[in-house]
């Protein structure tokens, strides 16, 4: 039996919606709303299947057999509807937050030859700095907003400036909470969106399978293959 499941809700992905600090009332985000109509879809549409799969079951005007592949056929045209609109907010929604990453993990580009010596210049030098005085040296850019030195620290690869990949995606998002404060709060609930219309998603693929690939509904295909073979065969021979 189909039964829609609480979680299967719109719900998990709007509570991560940026709201009016006056009115509490959610502000438009056309990318997680995009989500959030791809799981109500979801959920509107279990809710059908659900409804679909109680009326074909008391229909005494087809077997039981009939009402089973009706059942299942009926499931597979919803999973494939819907998930075409899951997979589209989704994608829609990694594509945003990449863009967001971007743009936002570091400073612009230098824009004549004398800054970007300048930033080679300082990334060879905290290279060559020993572990303790190369992160005094950041921590103190970082306090102070420093541009130049952050950068420097981040547009090249961590190994030319001396640390970790991990010490230089820490600096990366100091610089998005500083720099990009509104763009940072948006990365974050996207990211949360996203990971909110996980589960929902795989609520809603292991409904529709369960529907329209359930051992009855594979019984009830194969008997009526073969109920249709015998025909044929009396056909041929009449």
């Amino acid at each position: 039996m189909v039964k829609v499941p609480l979680d299967l809700n719109e719900a998990f992905v709007d509570r991560h919606a940026e709201t009016d600090p006056l009115t509490g009332a959610p502000i438009a985000d056309p990318v997680l709303s995009g989500m959030s109509n791809a799981v109500k879809l979801a959920r509107e549409q279990a809710t059908v299947l659900a409804n679909f799969e109680a009326a074909a079951l008391a229909d005494r005007t087809q077997t039981p057999e009939a009402n089973l592949l009706r059942i299942a056929n009926a499931a597979g045209k919803t999973g494939k509807r819907v998930a075409v609109q899951l997979d589209a907010a989704r994608t829609r929604a990694k594509t945003e937050i990449a863009n967001i990453q971007k743009r936002t993990g570091s400073p612009p580009p230098p824009k004549d030859s004398l800054a970007l010596a300048m930033e080679a210049e300082i990334r060879a030098r905290l290279a060559n700095m020993l572990p303790k005085d190369r992160a005094a040296a950041i921590a103190k850019a970082k306090a102070e907003n420093n541009e130049t030195i952050i950068a420097a620290v981040l547009r090249g690869p961590a190994m030319l400036v001396g640390m970790g990949e991990a010490e230089q995606n820490a600096i990366k998002h100091h610089y998005r909470m500083r720099f990009h404060a509104a763009d940072y709060a948006r990365l974050e609930r996207l990211n949360k969106a996203v990971d909110a219309m996980e589960r929902p998603g795989r609520l809603f693929v292991s409904l529709v399978r369960s529907a329209e690939d359930s051992p009855s509904a594979r019984l009830a295909a194969i008997n009526t293959r073969a109920v249709e073979e015998a025909a044929a065969a009396h056909a041929r021979e009449a």
